[in-house]
């Protein structure tokens, strides 16, 4: 063993799909979360655009994770003669629908299993 800096890396076979399973799981696990604090917290404003905004932040929420993510993954390694990258970049494509999906699920299946009582009191329509 020489004196100079070593490195060893494991290699993972399918290391791409196994970020990407990941992605998946850590974007849709706290999409769902948010879909069931929004049905739970927007009593008076419940309904289709509640949907589709729980569907947004989660979207934002992955983006923001894949960027972030993204930036984080290289590393300069002191005595290294460059960046060391641990995780391969990936494409996650379809990935970025998984958080979307289960936020705007988990809304839905919310408003479909509460009760009418849960719903806001709107008032009847006045005949003009």
């Amino acid at each position: 063993m020489n004196g100079g800096a070593q490195i060893a890396i494991d290699t993972v076979a399918n290391v791409q799909f196994a970020s990407f399973g990941w992605f998946v799981i850590l974007t849709a696990v706290p999409a769902l979360a948010l879909g069931l604090l929004a049905f739970a917290r927007g009593r008076d404003s419940r309904g289709v655009a509640m949907l589709l905004w729980s569907g947004a932040v989660a979207l934002a929420g992955a983006a923001a994770f894949y960027v972030f993510g993204s930036a984080t993954a290289p590393e300069l390694e002191p005595g290294a003669r460059g960046a060391i990258s641990w995780v391969p970049a990936f494409s996650p494509g379809v990935g970025f629908a998984a958080a979307p999906l289960a936020a705007m699920t988990s809304y839905w299946s919310a408003a479909f299993v509460s009760a009418e009582s849960a719903w806001p009191a709107t008032a009847p329509a006045q005949p003009s």
